[in-house]
């Protein structure tokens, strides 16, 4: 059995082909973050009326996965995440638990084959504790874990009308991917420390999107931000409003580090010496892509750090959300395709 986990610092999000119909797919998504609540018969009551399931840690209840967003109001305090700084957490003990639990959850039945498993890593491949950590949670359940990078799953599930050769983005909540390939073969990629949650919290910082908690203590309130630029009516390059122009103007810094980097990786010589002057597709995934205007806003920050030429066309995938796990379910399959070829071979 083939499976696929995209371990992302704001959802993390599975899928694998049915067993009943091999054409379906089964895909599941769970929001990386928990909310801890003091252990009180209140709470308890609370959590029971709504059917909402929980751990107990200590003297705290654990609620995490979806289910956080639904208790916000008993604690008034925002959502912890399961991973810190967009990396596994060393020192967060109810974090790397709630991480197995979750993986435990998500995956179906252990299979009797030595099943697949492929899975991204927040912040990259190249974060080896991290990397080691989920492929071990993967193993403990019965399959064999394979990293891959979420630029190069994007493609896959996307780079047919391209030949699997482009510029691939992917913009992350924590950090952001890009990467370039021909042919479905990598040649280079390059992790950026920046994603949609800096944008989210130096807007409620700029704007006072601010939540008080039962001591008076006040927090940032990334959520509100969330709501507010997911609304249909925010454009990038329409921005009527002083928040809708500072959204913009994040964006564009985002965007500028974004076309920075595939710059130099354009004319690296990795690259250089295999595609020359060949003018490249850009394919766009991730959610802070769905933001309408992003793909004129990206190929805008091309023209600036002087890009244009070796760009082709800047599109942003069908369903961006969902296209790393896709893509990390076909690449699945077709590394079963190769172990079958070699076994037989053997």
């Amino acid at each position: 059995m083939i499976t696929a986990i995209d371990f992302g610092c704001h959802t993390i999000r599975a899928a694998h082909r049915s067993s009943a119909e091999s054409s379906a797919i089964t895909l599941y998504s769970e929001r990386s973050e928990y909310v801890i609540l003091p252990n009180q018969e209140s709470h308890r009551q609370a959590l029971l009326e709504r059917q909402i399931s929980y751990g107990a840690c200590e003297d705290n209840l654990l609620v995490f996965g979806n289910r956080a967003g639904q208790v916000r109001w008993l604690s008034r305090q925002p959502c912890a995440p399961l991973f810190t700084d967009g990396r596994v957490p060393t020192a967060d003990a109810p974090a790397r638990q709630i991480l197995h639990v979750l993986t435990q959850a998500m995956l179906p039945e252990s299979p009797h084959d030595n099943g697949v498993c492929c899975f991204t890593v927040p912040g990259g491949q190249r974060n080896t504790d991290s990397t080691e950590f989920l492929a071990r949670l993967i193993r403990m359940h019965g399959f064999v874990p394979a990293a891959v990078s979420s630029g190069e799953s994007a493609l896959l599930a996307s780079g047919s009308e391209t030949n699997f050769t482009a510029v691939t983005i992917v913009l992350g909540a924590e950090s952001s991917e890009v990467s370039i390939t021909r042919y479905g073969v990598e040649l280079a990629s390059e992790t950026i420390a920046v994603g949609a949650n800096w944008i989210d919290a130096e807007l409620a910082k700029q704007f006072k999107f601010q939540v008080w908690d039962a001591s008076g203590e006040c927090y940032l309130d990334l959520e509100a931000v969330r709501e507010w630029k997911h609304d249909e009516r925010i454009h990038l390059r329409h921005g009527v409003s002083e928040r809708e122009r500072t959204l913009s103007r994040l964006y564009g810094t985002m965007l500028d580090q974004t076309a920075r980097i595939t710059r130099r990786m354009l004319h690296s010589p990795a690259v250089k010496s295999v595609l020359g002057n060949q003018r490249l597709a850009v394919v766009c995934a991730g959610g802070p892509t769905r933001i309408a205007g992003f793909s004129s806003a990206l190929a805008e920050r091309f023209v600036d750090h002087d890009v244009a030429s070796q760009i082709l066309s800047v599109k942003t995938i069908d369903d961006p959300t969902n296209a790393v796990v896709r893509g990390l379910l076909i690449y699945g399959e077709l590394e079963s395709r190769r172990r079958l070829v070699r076994k037989s071979a053997a």
